[in-house]
């Protein structure tokens, strides 16, 4: 399997276009695009890819917060950037991403910034380059070291593309799938948004799974999307929509399909309506071993609830004190489980899920742990 290639978006200012056109000339293995800060998130989308962000000079604070709000990003280069309030800690929470800092000695502004984003991150891979003088040589120089550096970012064990298959009733359903680099199968796992959002919401999740060594499937459910043949979700009649949990089971026969996953080790991962339907396709598919449940759960009959206890799958909720009946409803399905089979997170509000990701910035390694460990059993 051929490693990933790294998409790779360079964010500049007026000031800052022949650097940034420079940048953006270079490097194999790695597919560039130029763009300003107010277009980054549309660029980061577009990519199913492990992206790096460049941010070139004023350019790389408002670059920096953009990147931020995009799961798929691995590497965060600042090229004299004067960072403001608020960045410093942002890179201190955002352990998985490695930083590359690069200044000029001369502009101590600059190279006071980017050395402290170099100390602010715990990668291991995180660098600092500091060019002798502002003059072209120094330039050409920077511009090789940064080249390699984001090249490197593509060394992650894992590959993403674009998938498209078929569902139940004629649905066409579309997603994004990883798949590790291992010598022999891996577990999977099928994501599964709610209602309202789409595949994006686990834009981080899916990298941090698929790193792990787990394979996974993020998938569009019917009429979110790209996954919208049939109509927009909220227009198909509720008899349609029920039946979402279908799509979950053919994301499942999808990875239990490929060679690479081992179809014993399946899991599932849902919010709100998503979690519904992880529920309902795991009752149904006896190679579904776990499932994590955020936020919006409870039984729809006593057949969800049996399996959930039964001790047939291993089930992580993640709940809030906000959602009193889902709550507490995840709250009793945890009580009556076998002991070691189930695990209850609770958060203080009102949360909805993946919105839980950006109040606790380690809840999606933790989801991944968790996984990891049950998947390895």
């Amino acid at each position: 399997m051929e490693r990933a290639m790294v998409s790779c978006v360079v964010v500049f200012g007026e000031a800052e276009s022949v650097l940034a056109e420079d940048l953006a000339a270079g490097g194999s293995g790695v597919s560039w695009s130029l763009c300003r800060p107010e277009e980054v998130s549309d660029r980061l989308v577009a990519s199913a890819q492990p992206a790096v962000v460049v941010g070139v000079g004023s350019a790389g604070s408002a670059a920096l917060q953009a990147a931020a709000d995009d799961g798929s990003v691995c590497g965060i280069v600042l090229w004299d950037t004067p960072l403001v309030g608020g960045d410093l800690e942002l890179l201190g929470e955002w352990p998985e991403v490695a930083v590359l800092g690069v200044a000029h000695a001369s502009d101590r502004h600059s190279l006071r910034s980017v050395a402290d984003a170099f100390l602010a991150s715990a990668h291991p891979d995180s660098d600092l380059v500091v060019a002798g003088v502002a003059d072209s040589a120094a330039d050409d120089a920077a511009t090789a070291r940064v080249h390699s550096w984001i090249a490197s970012r593509s060394n992650v064990s894992a590959s993403a593309e674009e998938v498209t298959f078929a569902g139940a009733d004629g649905w066409e359903l579309h997603g994004t799938r990883w798949l590790p680099q291992r010598d022999s199968p891996v577990p999977g796992v099928v994501l599964l948004h709610t209602g309202r959002s789409d595949r994006a919401a686990y834009s981080r999740l899916q990298r941090l799974l698929a790193e792990a060594g787990l394979a996974v499937l993020n998938l569009d459910w019917r009429g979110r999307g790209e996954s919208i043949n049939q109509g927009s979700y909220f227009d198909l009649a509720p008899e349609t929509r029920d039946l979402a949990w279908q799509d979950a089971l053919a994301a499942l026969d999808h990875l239990a399909g490929l060679e690479t996953v081992d179809e014993s080790r399946l899991a599932t991962v849902g919010t709100v309506h998503g979690a519904e339907y992880a529920v309902r396709a795991a009752c149904r598919d006896p190679r579904v071993v776990a499932v994590v449940l955020l936020t919006g759960y409870r039984p729809q009959d006593q057949s969800e609830a049996t399996h959930l206890t039964s001790g047939a799958v291993d089930t992580l909720y993640i709940a809030c004190t906000g959602h009193q009946i889902t709550t507490q409803a995840m709250r009793e399905l945890h009580s009556a489980a076998p002991p070691g089979r189930s695990q209850y997170l609770e958060y203080p509000g009102s949360a909805l899920g993946y919105q839980l990701f950006e109040l606790d910035h380690d809840l999606e390694p933790r989801v991944v742990g968790w996984l990891a460990e049950v998947l390895d059993r």
